[in-house]
């Protein structure tokens, strides 16, 4: 009797072993389904939300908005810079500030990323100018830059902001998250159902 239940319940945990591992299988399997759809391109485009580490920018007082080191080239759309008065402006597609224009290709919003979808932008003057009321006022006010032609969101902190006619500003703002290429995608993929094949075998 004894060896009777010993064998039923050897049975029991073999089935039960079994299960596990068809279950294991088929959630490999359908991780590794999703890691090549992620690598397969999609035709959709999303907007890009840059929360990496924060970079610190600054543009000294008196400095060439002309050098690469004071323009912050965020894209290859966007080159924030100062010359030695008035406001910020792109200096890809810019020779110097225009008012409610510049920074072409940008808008600026108070908020955070978290709320980035739903907040209200406007050209920089507007946002800086007619509702903080100067440059200066926008010192430590947390706000979310949009870029306009790559679809870009980051979160973006003045730190300074010179005035007299030197220039000079500094900010912080977040950086892009690099994202896992399509060959690693699709390098992991391809070991998930390799996995998977060898674990159906062995059951």
């Amino acid at each position: 009797m004894n060896t009777k239940n010993a064998f039923f319940g050897l049975s029991q945990k073999n089935m039960n072993t079994n299960i596990r591992r068809r279950r294991v299988s088929r959630r490999m399997g359908q991780l590794a389904l999703l890691a090549l759809a992620m690598a397969s391109p999609s035709g959709i485009s999303a907007a890009t939300i840059w929360t990496g580490p924060l970079f610190s920018f600054t543009v000294a007082s008196g400095a060439n908005p002309n050098l690469a080191a004071n323009e912050d080239r965020l894209t290859t759309h966007d080159w924030i810079t100062r010359g030695p008065s008035l406001g910020i402006y792109n200096a890809a597609t810019e020779g110097g500030f225009s008012h409610y224009i510049s920074p072409a290709d940008t808008a600026w919003a108070d908020g955070t990323l978290a709320n980035y979808g739903s907040l209200t932008y406007h050209d920089w003057n507007t946002w800086a100018k007619d509702m903080h009321g100067s440059p200066q006022a926008t010192v430590g006010v947390p706000a979310v830059l949009h870029l306009l032609t790559d679809d870009i969101y980051l979160s973006i902190t003045f730190i300074s902001w010179t005035s007299g006619g030197t220039g000079g500003f500094s900010y912080l703002r977040s950086t892009s998250v690099p994202e896992p290429t399509s060959f690693a995608l699709g390098g992991l993929g391809a070991a998930l159902l390799s996995l998977s094949r060898r674990r159906k075998q062995s059951l």
